[in-house]
This record gives structure tokens, sequence and C-alpha cells, in this order.
């Protein structure tokens, strides 16, 4: 069997537009030693049809499954990259030149990170990600997956999604395998995707089933210390209030520097 430095899963469901966007933007690679994974759910809409005629995708499933994340460790089982980065349809890599540039950079670390593009119509913007992991940003934010190669092996050593969380699996993973398992981690100053914003996690609607999941996963990870991080977090966003009000650029005008 090939071995490949990365593989690519995609993730679809009855989003053939979005899906034949994400293979263009693979198949246009200038750096084409790709494990490509496509991962349907069983659409109706003419995907599994594209996937059949696109030859350069190395394994394809696609039949029902139990969501998102279900899929993506179907993905995780196939996939023979020591890297691995989830490319979901509507997902694409930022250039052409993408991969020829970062998978040089692809080595000793068990999660490297880019930046993200936010393709929203709307307001676009460029998220340029932390160079350190702290638990204060990993308890607010996430890495994003269409900026993330993870190491194939740490699903190996502590296990795939949860399934349990339709929504947050993913984040639930990084926190528990970067704090908890101290899973190494770097930054690369490089935007890797642009993330299509139409997808479950960016929904309005899905917002307070996020906070609910994500609520759940640090009372089962961190049970003992979990008031304290509502703490934490509720003095951060009191500080956050202080430092935006009128009152505070006043008193830093003035010269007191208290709360900066």
């Amino acid at each position: 069997m090939k071995e490949y430095s990365v593989s690519i899963i995609t993730v679809n469901l009855n989003n053939k537009a979005g899906l034949l966007k994400t293979i263009r933007s693979i198949q246009n690679q200038t750096f084409n030693e790709i494990d490509y994974i496509v991962i349907d759910g069983g659409s109706t809409d003419g995907s599994k049809e594209l996937i059949e005629q696109t030859q350069f995708i190395s394994k394809w499933v696609c039949e029902e499954d139990e969501g998102i994340y279900d899929a993506m460790n179907k993905g995780i089982g196939l996939a023979t990259g020591e890297y691995l980065l989830f490319l979901n349809s509507g997902d694409c890599l930022h250039d052409n030149a993408t991969l020829e540039k970062i998978v040089p950079l692809l080595n000793q670390f068990d999660i490297i990170y880019g930046d993200l593009f936010f393709a929203d119509k709307l307001n676009p913007y460029i998220y340029h990600y932390p160079s350190e992991l702290s638990f204060s940003f990993l308890f607010k934010a996430s890495l994003a997956h269409p900026a993330t190669f993870i190491k194939r092996d740490l699903f190996g050593r502590f296990g795939k999604y949860d399934t349990r969380f339709q929504i947050v699996a993913d984040w639930a993973f990084f926190i528990n395998v970067i704090v908890k398992k101290n899973a190494s981690t770097k930054h690369i100053k490089q935007i890797i995707s642009d993330f299509d914003t139409n997808g479950i996690s960016s929904r309005a609607e899905n917002q307070l089933k996020i906070a609910n999941e994500r609520k759940a996963v640090l009372e089962i990870e961190f049970p003992l210390f979990y008031q304290d991080y509502l703490t934490h977090a509720n003095t951060l966003n009191t500080l956050e209030k202080i430092r935006s009000s009128s009152v505070f650029r006043f008193l830093k005008k003035i010269g007191i520097k208290r709360f900066q």
C-alpha cells in the first residue's frame, strides 16, 4: 500500500455544488501526492455520480450514516496518510500551491494548524489563530478542521470522534488531546483553506445546541474544575466589557492603567 504524507477527507450530504468546488480545489493543487477520501451520507442529488466520475479520489463511501462525525470516523478508518485534513464539501484549499507550501512543514508535531479565510459573502475575513494554544483559547474557541493537520496516530491512541456530540465532537477531541494528553502543536502563518460559512456549526439556530454540547464535554472531561472554568470565563467577560467601555477609555487616556 502506498504511503502518503497527507490524507484529505471530505464529508458530503446532498451538496453536489459544494462537493464539486472542493474536489476542484484539490484537483488543481500543484502537489498531488494526496490520499483523497470522500464519505457521502447517501446523497440523492447526483453527488454519488460525481464521486464515481472523479478518478483521483482514492477511496469513497456512499451510504447513510449517523451524522457528520460518524462519517469522519469512517474516513479516518480508510486513511493512510501520516496527517489528516478534513475539508468538507464547500470548503476549499486557499490557493493552488497550498499543499506544496505546507507539506514540507508537516513533521514532528501532533497537530499543525494554519489560518482560515471565512468566505462569508457579506463579511469575508481572515482568522489568524494564536501562535500558542492556551486553555482560555480552547475554552472559548477551537481549531478549525479545514486549517488543521492532525497526525493520524492521535486517533489510534486516543480514539476517534465521540458521536454522542453532533456539532462539537472535533472541539471535544482537540481539548482532550491538547489539554489532557499534551499533544504537541505548531502554528504555521499560512492561510490553509477557505471556509464555507453555510455549514452546520455556523448556523444561528445551532448556537444553543453548541453551547449545551460544550458544557456536556467540559463536565465529562473536567468535572472537578468545571465551576472554576465558568468563573474564569465570567471574569474574562467582565474585563472585556470594562475594556470596551467609555469609562475605561477615559481612564486610559488620563493615565490610569488598572485592568489594562
